[in-house]
């Protein structure tokens, strides 16, 4: 049968687009569906200021009316002011066969050089800030909240197209220590005789709080591989949507002398209940989401202290404090991404008996 491309134009596409991959990956245990609010606020040209200094693409693959894969493209002005002439290629997914590979690259790559892109970076969906990566290690557990899984398959079909390993990220996991290991304890020990603390989030002062967060998110997190900075608007759309499931003893915020200096934000496992539900809220989706803060498991989304501020045992204060706070509520975590070039935050997350076991890989290619 002949492949049939097709650029995503209006509702019902999208959703095709949106329901692509669990149709494409159906009876595959490791699978969990994207939320459906989460994948509606990445694309909602409206709402979301990503939008304001970026534009995309989506395109969606068929053969003989069943699903063979999709891509999308990005242009963003933000990526280009860091990587001159870099675009983005996200949400690929494809069945095992490097024929509709190769016609979801070349679509996304033609779109792209017509833009004036000469090289293109992915999979990102569409930022750093948002999913990335190929799963190139750890197929067989399911991922959890905010972070890709896909079939062995999948790298295979990027380097045949191309692409070129550019960054590996990891994923660490492990049970938790709640009190921390000796080791531990007396990093953290040594940050608080200095006279730093590691306070919860004050949720009465949000949108203040979110902003000393991505403050020194950019700056904390400016000489990292791929990073671009997030405007006050976009990363508050951002925290707006984890607003409803956030655990305040998963958040703390390092001061020193008053001023904030570092923090940690870790996440109930959302995933739970996108798998429980299919990824759909309704009728009871929301219900299970609500529920999420009781799933046991959770993952650490980014940890970080200022230059200037480091090796002085902050990170192990802001782990140990909020680990201490959750208690037995976690007993397993995992800490994702992390670059694997990051000795020390590896070395860090060690401490706490977290171990890598998961892999993901960013790719590039000169088009």
């Amino acid at each position: 049968m002949t492949l049939l491309l097709r650029a995503v134009a209006g509702r019902r596409d999208l959703r095709l687009f949106r329901d692509l991959p669990a149709r494409l990956y159906r009876g595959d245990a490791s699978f969990v569906p994207m939320l459906d609010p989460a994948f509606a606020a990445v694309m909602d040209r409206r709402k979301n200021p990503f939008w304001r200094h970026a534009e995309a693409q989506e395109w969606i693959l068929l053969e003989g009316g069943e699903p063979r894969g999709r891509i999308g493209a990005c242009v963003d002005k933000d990526l280009d002011a860091r990587a001159r002439g870099c675009g983005v290629v996200g949400f690929f997914d494809c069945a095992d066969d490097p024929a509709a590979a190769t016609a979801l690259f070349g679509a996304a790559e033609a779109w792209l050089r017509e833009r004036g892109c000469e090289r293109v970076r992915g999979p990102l969906n569409y930022s750093i800030h948002d999913t990335a990566g190929v799963l190139v290690d750890g197929f067989d557990t399911p991922p959890v909240v905010d972070t890709v899984w896909n079939p062995p398959h999948v790298p295979g079909l990027w380097e045949a197209g191309g692409f070129r390993g550019a960054q590996d990220l990891l994923g660490l996991s492990g049970p938790l220590e709640f009190q921390g290991p000796e080791r531990a304890r007396r990093f953290a020990d040594r940050a608080k005789r200095q006279g730093i603390v590691a306070r919860p989030l004050d949720l009465s002062r949000f949108e203040e709080e979110v902003d000393v967060a991505r403050q020194i998110y950019n700056a904390a997190w400016d000489d990292n591989w791929g990073h671009v900075p997030v405007g006050r608007e976009e990363f508050l759309f951002k925290a707006k949507d984890l607003r409803a499931v956030l655990d305040p003893d998963l958040v703390r915020i390092a001061e020193a002398d008053g001023k904030p200096v570092g923090f940690l934000l870790a996440l109930p496992d959302l995933n739970v209940a996108a798998k429980a539900s299919r990824g759909h809220l309704l009728p009871w989706g929301w219900l299970r989401l609500l529920r999420a803060k009781r799933c046991g498991r959770c993952r650490v989304v980014a940890l970080g202290v200022l230059p200037g501020y480091r090796v002085r045992g902050i990170e192990a204060l802001l782990l140990s404090e909020s680990f201490a706070a959750i208690g037995g509520r976690y007993p397993w975590c995992e800490a994702s991404w992390v670059l694997a070039d990051n000795k020390a935050l590896l070395n860090g997350l060690g401490l706490y008996n977290l171990t890598p076991y998961k892999r993901w890989r960013l790719y590039e290619k000169s088009i």
